[in-house]
Order: structure tokens, then C-alpha cells, then sequence
């Protein structure tokens, strides 16, 4: 009976996460350049694929470096939460304040408020960039005005109203930072798009030659070895969302976990060849399992919001 070689996994690529591609794609590189040296080169036309796929990872890991958009995300979410919450408690204490007719002071204070807020018709749910604008323009326009501000104290709002005014500005400047960030954050999608085809390449490639040569075992430990890792991937990054988007290039978290010798699917037993026609149900599309970044469905690549390799803020990004 012939021997079938192990064939390696279809690797969940579209979905990864930027940090957890990258992880990837480097522990993939690193790997065949252990394995294949001079005493065990590659076959010339693996290896012509090998280079190409390490430019394309190259510029992969040039364009991670130049995009924060997790962090910035991030610091943004935090930001407007804390505001939302400020401006919903002047609200709630402005409308308390106008039951309380037993104490004639508050109460009108009370009506003041409510009657300015109404006029902006701020919804803490509506797109991010119209509700910091208004908000902005709000406690500009509270802060310039003697009668606000006395009532706003009357309350015991001052406080509230100066932190909100103080994230309103920030906020404002984030956002503006963020949207500069574009471009790399646009040079990170077209590099996931780039690194895709050369990757899939690369492993249809090694598992062919596992396939025909004549010594069945002679790529066995490179093909368990990046099996583990992709099983590793799937189980920690997939699964649990893995790392933040602004986590290290290397690939120390994707070690792959020790097990048995043998471990791995036969030829026959899996769907995956390296990005067959045939995708493995891991493989397929479906939704980033971070809304900062990932992949989109299907073959489509997504930069996520770390979208994927972009950031995410509910489509209210800039």
C-alpha cells in the first residue's frame, strides 16, 4: 500500500487578526528557513515561491508597524463611553430637578437645562461623529453662558459639565488623529490582500512536492510543525480573539503547543490543501471575531475595523 504524505491544514488566514497574521506569516517563515539550508535546499521552484512569499510578508510587517489603530480605537472608545455617561447624568439630574417644586431654585434650574439640551437633540446612539459635534458645540455654548453655568452649579453639575467639555475637545482631536492614520492604515488591507495568494501558494506548493516525492517522510516535520501552529491559532487567536491588534510583530504567542509525533491530518482526511478549492469550515468567511480588526467573508480580505486591520467604532469612524 503507498504511504500518503501529511498535507498542511488550511490556515484560517482572512479572519486573523492584523497582530495574529503577522504572528503567522513569521513563524511560517521562520520555519521554512530552519527547515531548508544548505545541506536541505529547497526545490528550486519552492524556493523561487519562498522568496516571493517573505517580500510579501515584508511589506505585511512594514505596514503593521505604521498603523495604531487599536489603540487609538481603544482610547477613543473609552472616551466617549465616560462622555455618554456624563452627558446622560446632567440630563437625568436636570429632569429630577424639575419635580422638585418644593424647592423653587432647582426646579427652574432644572427647566433652564432641560430647555437648552433639547435644542441640540443629542442621541448617545447616533453616529459618533454627529453626537461629539454637537456635544463640542453644546458646552461651548454652556460654558459662554453665565445663566448655564449657574444652574449647572445650582445642580451640581460644574464638574460634569468641565469633564465633558475636556472630552469633547480630546475626543475631537482623536478622531481627527485616527482619521490621519488612513493611509496606513489602507497600505495594511492592500498588504493582507497582497500576502493572501502568496501564502496559499507557498503551502499548495509544499504539500505537492509532500505529495510526489519519493521519500514520503522528507517534509513530514515542517508540515506537523506549522499543522500545530495553525491548530494553535485556531483554538487561542480564533476562538478567544486572540491579541490586540498593537501586539508585537513576533510570533511568541503562536508557538504551537507540543504533541504527539504523528499529529496531523492525512492526505485524504482534511478539505484543506493551503487554499483548495474546497475550504475547510474553519476556513470560510464569516465575521472578524474582533471588531477592530480581521478578516471580511470569504475570500475577501478585511482589515477589520485593526480592521480587520482598520479600527471599528460601529461605522461611525471618520
Amino acid at each position: 500500500m503507498i504511504v500518503i504524505s501529511k498535507i498542511v491544514q488550511n490556515a484560517p488566514i482572512v479572519r486573523m487578526m492584523n497582530s495574529v497574521l503577522v504572528g503567522t506569516m513569521k513563524f511560517t517563515c521562520d520555519q521554512f528557513d530552519e527547515f531548508f539550508n544548505a545541506e536541505n535546499p529547497a526545490p528550486t521552484r519552492l524556493a523561487s515561491q519562498l522568496v516571493e512569499f517573505k517580500t510579501a510578508y515584508n511589506r505585511l510587517n512594514a505596514a503593521y508597524a505604521l498603523t495604531r489603530e487599536s489603540l487609538l480605537t481603544n482610547d477613543i472608545f473609552n472616551m466617549e463611553k465616560e462622555g455618554d455617561q456624563l452627558y446622560l447624568a446632567i440630563k437625568e439630574t436636570s429632569i429630577a430637578a424639575q419635580r422638585m417644586a418644593a424647592v423653587p431654585a432647582r426646579k427652574q434650574a432644572g427647566d433652564r437645562n432641560m430647555f437648552f439640551l433639547k435644542k441640540y437633540r443629542i442621541d448617545t446612539k447616533e453616529n459618533m461623529i454627529s453626537e461629539w459635534s454637537k456635544l463640542q458645540q453644546m458646552c461651548e455654548e454652556a460654558n459662554a453662558s453665565a445663566q448655564i453655568t449657574a444652574d449647572m452649579a445650582t445642580l451640581g453639575l460644574t464638574e460634569a459639565l468641565e469633564r465633558l467639555t475636556v472630552i469633547s475637545v480630546n475626543l475631537r482631536y482623536l478622531l481627527t488623529q485616527r482619521a490621519n492614520e488612513l493611509p496606513e492604515q489602507q497600505a495594511m488591507k492592500q498588504a493582507r490582500e497582497v500576502i493572501y495568494p502568496e501564502y496559499r501558494a507557498l503551502i499548495d506548493m509544499l504539500n505537492a512536492y509532500a505529495m510526489v516525492d519519493e521519500n514520503v517522510s522528507r517534509y513530514a516535520s515542517l508540515i506537523q510543525t506549522l499543522n500545530r501552529n495553525i491548530d494553535y491559532v485556531r483554538i487561542h487567536a480564533m476562538t478567544n480573539g486572540g491579541s490586540s491588534g498593537s501586539g508585537s510583530n513576533s510570533g511568541s504567542v503562536l508557538t504551537p503547543d507540543p504533541s504527539p509525533e504523528g499529529e496531523g491530518n492525512e492526505g485524504g482526511s482534511t478539505t484543506g490543501t493551503g487554499g483548495g478549492t474546497t475550504p475547510d469550515p474553519g476556513t470560510g468567511g464569516g465575521a472578524s471575531p474582533d471588531p477592530s480588526e480581521g478578516g471580511g467573508n470569504g475570500d475577501n480580505p478585511g482589515t477589520g475595523g485593526d480592521s480587520g486591520g482598520g479600527d471599528d467604532d460601529g461605522g461611525n469612524g471618520p
